[in-house]
């Protein structure tokens, strides 16, 4: 041990000698490591930020459907009601009727209407932010109400104001026109904001009970249906699709036809990961370079410091020095300046990270291991580029070393 200690003060005392050298050596190591940092900590930063806008978004959802090339089978109002009973940790089901029809402004304009049925599990849905009134109930569902919860947009442009709550409006759809109650105001979505510059007409969107899209407009509310959605909560969403098809199946008696498809938007956030993952590990792969770069460094400085110090190796090794020591010594050295390039450069990089996010809104995290990795990395490069200059110094001939001046 204090023959290593020997090392380390003879390392420290050579750096401190060339204090500009040294730093210089370090320099290309420390924005390598930082480089490499920034790069991944905003790149995590801003996966984390990105899955969380998408999570904001509203309920994970998850589509099962029958597969109508191996089954002429449909969900009924029963088996939607059985459906949800027997899934944990769901906010509800919900299947999807559209209607499109149209109906009158104040001003006799015609307007196209897209109505989305559904239970009251869709109120999960992305976007769904109530304004004024409410969103249909378990009961305007079990009576097939015909209540309705309109747009912001439906709302200004049919009555010319928004707080449209307990108005009447007529809606016709397939030759045929029924009255409905308008119980809630929600704001827009990107969908009724794509709708309204849709081709030349304007189509306004607003959302209505199943069962009553069903009696009004007459479909079969126990046949038109193969297909519904699960609302849930994202950090159930792997327990929940492991359930859904043995529950499907046993409900509706279809165990082993292999005729009941699932997915779910966790699809999407693997595409969007995979997508942040490929852009930051080249982004890190072109920052690496510099550490590369640094690296080189290391080893030009160490070769010219083995040059200066020929001579002073040539009487180490007269008087007795062995090669193992010379070595070992000149890899220290290395391995000091690399390490401290390393420290310094997490520093740097973490607090520059922090900024950037802060700044441009990433969140800020720092994984650990992440950390170790780099000084484990900045230690190995002080090691592999430093071997050659060491072994150069440790094979020096020391009669030819005393001749140098």
């Amino acid at each position: 041990m204090g023959t290593f200690g020997e090392y380390i003060k003879s390392a420290l005392s050579s750096i401190r000698t060339n204090k500009g050298r040294s730093f210089l050596t370090m320099l290309g190591i420390i924005i390598g490591i930082s480089a490499v940092l920034i790069v991944l900590i905003i790149g995590d930063g801003m996966k984390a930020t990105v899955n969380s806008e998408i999570d904001s978004l509203g309920a994970a959802t998850i589509t099962v459907s029958l597969d109508d090339t191996k089954t002429d089978k449909t969900f009924t109002r029963q088996q939607f009601e059985n459906i949800e009973e027997n899934i944990d940790n769901i906010y509800g089901v919900s299947p999807s009727l559209s209607v499109w029809g149209n109906t009158k402004g104040k001003k006799q304009e015609i307007y196209e209407v897209s109505i989305d049925g559904g239970d009251t599990a869709s109120q999960y849905a992305s976007g769904m932010e109530m304004l004024h009134g409410r969103y249909y109930n378990e009961a305007d569902v079990e009576d097939g109400k015909k209540v309705l919860v309109v747009s912001q947009m439906f709302a200004n442009l049919v009555f010319g104001y928004e707080e449209v709550v307990g108005q009447t409006l007529e809606i016709t759809a397939y030759d045929i026109t029924q009255e409905f109650t308008i119980v809630g105001v929600r704001e827009d979505t990107p969908l009724d904001v794509a709708y309204a510059s849709f081709g030349e007409d304007t189509i306004i969107g607003a959302n209505a009970p199943y069962t009553s899209l069903c009696e009004a407009y007459k479909f079969d509310v126990d046949k038109e249906f193969n297909s519904f959605k699960i609302y849930l909560d994202s950090d159930y969403k792997d327990a929940v699709l492991g359930q859904t098809r043995a529950v499907v199946e046993n409900i509706m008696e279809l165990r082993g036809e292999n005729c009941v498809k699932i997915s779910s938007g966790a699809g999407f956030d693997q595409t969007t990961n995979s997508i942040l993952n490929i852009i930051t590990s080249v982004v890190a792969i072109i920052a690496a370079i510099s550490l590369l770069v640094g690296g080189i460094g290391v080893m030009n400085i160490m070769t010219v410091s083995v040059t200066e110090r020929t001579r002073e190796i040539g009487i180490r090794k007269s008087l007795g020095a062995r090669t193992s020591s010379i070595l070992t010594q000149f890899l220290a050295e290395a391995s000091i300046l690399t390490f401290t390039g390393g420290i310094i450069g997490i520093i740097f990089g973490i607090s520059v990270s922090f900024l950037i996010c802060k700044i441009i809104g990433f969140s800020f995290s720092v994984n650990p291991l992440l950390v170790l990795a780099v000084v484990a990395i900045s230690t190995a490069i002080g090691l592999f580029f430093g071997i050659y200059p060491a072994k150069r110094a440790a094979n020096l001939d020391p009669i030819e070393a005393l001749r140098t001046e």
